[in-house]
């Protein structure tokens, strides 16, 4: 009888336990798929999210020139040949030269009277015919930098042509370079801009230059197609 009692009892504990695991089991289970669903729904409302977000406008440069050499009025020139500067000649809508060593440059006798603050950037378009990358602009003001310096220039790397384009086919030349420099990044460039010499290589060969442009610069965001 005692045996049968021990049996009956040892059964009531094994279903009560079994019961218990069941129950765990499926709380577990209920927990998983609630926490599945949270996550899926979460990353649905995400994806929306970014679907729906409107694209960023994209931003473009406008250039303002302020003050123009385009060459094109031979009584409004402005440039005269530097130091190692042959053959210099404005004709046509073109300033051009031959250098006849590494140090050439021209000269502006503009009388600027403009403040630095306003002229964001310097435009020039040349043909370089020589095998030399480095142009250099030098300027003077009445505040910061009066004498031209080492310190109050900007260096910029244009490209170069070792063909030889002639003046009489500049027009419909491919080798232009439109060389930006932009002034933000000579703390000297302050105060009243005074004169400015641009040195357009280092190397020996010829130059054509169509337009030197100082220009304000502005961003603004671009037109819809």
């Amino acid at each position: 009888m005692k045996k049968i009692l021990s049996l009956i009892l040892a059964g009531i504990l094994l279903a009560s336990v079994l019961t218990a695991c069941g129950a765990e089991e499926a709380e577990t289970t209920a927990d998983t798929t609630a926490e599945t669903e949270a996550e899926t729904e979460t990353e649905t409302e995400t994806e929306t999210e970014k679907e729906t977000e409107p694209p960023k406008p994209k931003m473009v440069e406008v250039f303002t020139p302020l003050f123009t050499a385009n060459f094109d009025d031979t009584d409004t020139i402005t440039w005269k040949a530097g130091n190692q500067c042959a053959d210099f000649a404005i004709a046509d809508g073109y300033l051009s030269y031959n250098t006849t060593g590494g140090d050439s440059n021209i000269i502006s006798t503009a009388q600027f009277e403009m403040n630095c603050e306003d002229i964001h950037a310097i435009r020039i378009k040349f043909i370089n015919n020589t095998p030399n990358d480095m142009c250099q602009l030098f300027f003077t003001t009445d505040a910061s930098n009066t004498s031209y310096s080492e310190p109050g220039s900007f260096k910029e790397y244009a490209w170069y042509t070792d063909s030889g384009v002639a003046l009489a086919d500049a027009a419909a030349s491919e080798d232009w370079n439109e060389l930006v420099i932009y002034t933000e990044y000579n703390d000297l460039w302050t105060g009243v801009l005074k004169d400015v010499r641009i040195d357009l290589s280092a190397g020996e060969g010829s130059f054509i230059v169509d337009s030197i442009e100082f220009c304000s610069v502005e961003l603004v965001e671009e037109p819809a197609a």
